[in-house]
């Protein structure tokens, strides 16, 4: 929670006190900035899901071998419903499949399921992770709505999505 919310809320500060980048909203419409290598931002992701094992696993604080396992299936289960929920909420509010959301989306269901790891049943956290790529698509379009230009989506996976996360322990842990 406060890993996540702290790097939310420096996200929004910071959108806030730089403004949008020029270029983009031109009429009052968002026009897309593309980064420019979608195959080094997926292995980046990839890359950051493969240490998220570490940091759940580890933050469990203890060498039990039940606890660890479940911690770092959870993580997976809900990463990857995260993605899924993301590419599919893309094609219903984009009309088109978008990789950078589908990213994003597992990135929501990595910090939705880390405040309770630990804490859920494997049903639970897939439920979590397809809940938080779903709202990590709804922020980035609300915030464009706002224009609140955020390139990365730091505000949407960390702010949103770490609330999301804080209160599914409450609502899914044992």
């Amino acid at each position: 929670t406060l890993v996540h919310s702290v790097g939310g809320w420096g996200a929004l500060a910071g959108v806030i006190l730089l403004g949008p980048r020029l270029g983009k909203y031109v009429g009052g419409k968002a026009k897309p900035i593309l980064g420019h290598s979608m195959p080094l931002a997926t292995i980046g992701v990839f890359l950051l899901w493969l240490g998220w094992f570490g940091f759940n696993g580890g933050s469990v604080l203890s060498a039990d071998p039940g606890l660890v396992s479940l911690t770092l299936v959870t993580t997976s289960l809900a990463a990857a419903a995260g993605g899924v929920a993301a590419a599919i909420a893309s094609v219903i509010f984009l009309k088109k499949p978008d990789l950078s959301m589908a990213l994003n989306g597992i990135l929501a269901g990595l910090v939705g399921i880390t405040a309770g790891a630990d804490q859920m049943a494997a049903m639970s956290s897939i439920i979590i992770g397809l809940i938080a790529g779903v709202l990590v698509v709804v922020s980035v379009l609300f915030l464009d709505k706002l224009k609140l230009d955020d390139p990365v989506g730091a505000i949407s996976v960390h702010l949103v999505c770490g609330i999301w996360g804080t209160l599914a322990v409450g609502l899914f842990g044992a």
